[in-house]
């Protein structure tokens, strides 16, 4: 059996086991009290070669070499199998980080937007930070895996990404910010995923706002299907961000269509 902490997490490494578990370590350490183990695993927190994830979670994470400036692997490498596996969350990584893994942000993403089931204190690992945003039936939600060499999380698929970012819009920016992203985003969405994302969500004043984007994009071929999508449903008049000003201050136009009122700043070419 291995004698020190040191000992266990180098095994680990050359075996491609990043994310260890508290239960893992005190298994392999047999010999060592629970104080001594919490002190050995403080001595490697200080020296860079571990991180704990959460408070209270027991998930730790190994720091290679390689990646010691940064002060932790790549997300793929511990996203999934912290808040999946050891958390129990259902979560999927979205808005203008998912737009950014479609290579559809034209924005540089400073933090990492997780979408759960409820509310999470931001958490900071290495130079990660991500954000966390609740979101109602988050497993009803459309996602599809990010891959890469070193691991894979979940992230809102293209249609997904889209509503989110309509929805959630006054939080990123505004609207004129949004279309920017939306798009770099309209090639990789399909009629058939954004029917499975409106039915997930069942928004109807974003998928009006949706509506009215489309025609000032001239995407007809995503329109069409979000029509018939919105016919038997009840809209009313609303502003394509923000409240509806006063009739008498209106001064933009408005798409009859989708019965949103469009301000002048965002006409199809702002």
């Amino acid at each position: 059996m291995p004698q020190h902490l040191s000992d266990v997490l180098n095994a680990c490494e050359r075996m491609g086991k990043l994310n260890v578990r508290g239960e893992e370590l005190r298994t392999k350490l047999p010999g060592a009290s629970p104080e001594a183990l919490r002190k050995a695993l403080y001595r490697q927190q200080r020296a860079g070669r571990l991180v704990r994830l959460s408070r209270g979670s027991d998930h730790w994470l190994i720091v290679p070499l390689q990646h010691a400036s940064t002060g932790s692997p790549p997300l793929e490498t511990w996203l999934d199998p912290w808040l999946r596996k050891t958390l129990g969350t259902p979560y999927y990584v979205g808005l203008l980080s998912a737009a950014e893994t479609y290579g559809a942000s034209p924005y540089a993403v400073m933090v990492t937007q997780v979408m759960v089931e409820n509310n999470r204190r931001p958490v900071t690992v290495g130079r990660h930070e991500l954000v966390f945003h609740a979101c109602s039936r988050i497993e009803a939600m459309p996602t599809r895996w990010h891959e890469s060499a070193d691991g894979r999380f979940k992230v809102s698929t293209p249609e997904l990404t889209t509503l989110d970012l309509i929805q959630r819009e006054s939080m990123l920016g505004g609207m004129v910010r949004v279309r920017e992203v939306l798009r770099a985003l309209w090639p990789h969405c399909t009629p058939q995923g954004l029917i499975l994302a409106l039915d997930a969500m069942q928004s109807v004043p974003v998928a009006q706002r949706l509506g009215a984007l489309l025609t000032l994009d001239d995407q007809a071929g995503l329109r069409a299907p979000l029509s018939d999508w919105l016919r038997d449903r009840p809209t009313r008049l609303i502003a394509l961000e923000g409240a509806l000003p006063p009739g008498n201050e209106r001064d933009g136009h408005t798409d009859t269509d989708f019965k949103v009122w469009v301000p002048p700043q965002q006409g199809a070419n702002s």
